[in-house]
């Protein structure tokens, strides 16, 4: 009896020493060293374990672009004239404003405004070369088909232009061209919208018939002119 009484003492202080070794081994195993702390540190965002919140925050979809609200559009282009002025000016670089609102995502009434550096280098002298703005202010309405990350887009407008110089073009055969005149003309031309939502990159390309300011007195070609641009829009 004293024998088993022993042997079960000893039993229990063996399972007890083997416990605590087994415990303190698992203890070692756990403890990171300076290094693995350190990596663990500078991963990026979303890569630590646990970091539950970057991860989840990775997943979440791109912000739809803005489509309603108030767009304010600005562009650098040309103005190049297709009719009669084509022999007296070559391609002006031109400057184009537009600002907007979305009513719906498909249709934006806008107004618009634009000025064309153009210089008379193509005309014979008598006179020298000359220079002068052509100006243009009016109204339009654009129509939008989003495709992804793009829109697709047609526009009319409808306005006013002149000639900032008197008896520029008079010469030339244009006696109407420093007074307003009505213009109309239409565009077509796509969108690219950024990861900021309230930012897109766009181009246009179109025709404009500047009607009796371009019109040759002399007789000759429509008055019409080709413009092109491109554009950045901010939609707040």
């Amino acid at each position: 009896m004293r024998f088993a009484g022993s042997g079960a003492f000893i039993g229990v202080i063996g399972f007890t020493l083997l416990s605590g070794s087994a415990l303190a081994a698992e203890r070692e195993e756990r403890r990171l060293s300076t290094g693995e702390i350190e990596d663990w540190l500078e991963a990026e965002p979303g890569t630590k374990t646990g970091d539950h919140g970057a991860e989840s925050a990775e997943d979440e979809p791109l912000p739809a672009p803005r489509r309603h609200g108030l767009v304010l559009e600005s562009g650098l282009g040309f103005l190049t004239q297709l009719g009669s002025l084509k022999h007296v000016t070559p391609t002006a670089p031109m400057f184009q404003l537009r600002v907007g609102y979305e009513f719906f995502e498909v249709l934006m009434p806008f107004v618009e405004a634009d000025v064309a550096f153009v210089r008379t280098a193509y005309a014979n002298e008598p006179p020298p070369p000359r220079t002068y703005f052509h100006f243009g202010g009016g109204a339009g309405l654009r129509a939008t088909l989003p495709v992804g990350s793009f829109g697709l887009f047609a526009q009319g407008s409808l306005g006013l232009a002149k000639i900032s110089e008197q008896n520029v073009l008079s010469i030339y055969g244009f006696p109407n061209a420093d007074e307003l005149n009505l213009y109309f003309g239409g565009e077509l031309g796509f969108e690219w919208y950024q990861v900021n939502p309230h930012l897109a990159l766009g181009v246009h390309a179109g025709v404009r018939y500047y009607g009796d300011g371009l019109t040759r007195d002399r007789g000759g070609e429509p008055p019409l002119a080709m413009l092109g641009s491109l554009q950045i829009r901010y939609a707040f």
